[in-house]
């Protein structure tokens, strides 16, 4: 299970998106490298999903492989100079902020 602190779960619901869609955690693949990187994008639930919900409603579907690989994880709002982004805490390391 991944766990979502207030601050990730505030920025996850200021996202707009089309009816129908969610807001998804998915792999993919970078163009340039090749490499497989995990990224946040609008898209179809899918049944195999990890939902994360807030007051009964769905904030983020996480894909069965990342929901996997990154068990036990937290994803937490960071402040980056481009602006406010989504940071991932692995298992036992302290988390970025105290606001989960």
């Amino acid at each position: 299970m991944i766990t979502v602190t207030e601050g990730a779960r505030d920025l996850f619901l200021s996202v707009d998106h089309p009816e129908g869609t969610v807001l998804r955690l998915d792999p993919m693949t970078d163009e340039d490298t090749g490499e497989t990187q995990i990224g946040i994008a609008v898209g179809e639930p899918l049944a195999e999903d990890q939902v994360v919900e807030h007051g009964g409603e769905s904030l983020l579907h996480i894909a069965a492989p990342v929901s996997e690989a990154l068990d036990g994880s937290t994803l937490d709002l960071v402040e980056t100079p481009e602006g406010p982004g989504i940071g991932i805490t692995p298992p036992g390391a302290t988390p970025l902020t105290d606001d989960s």
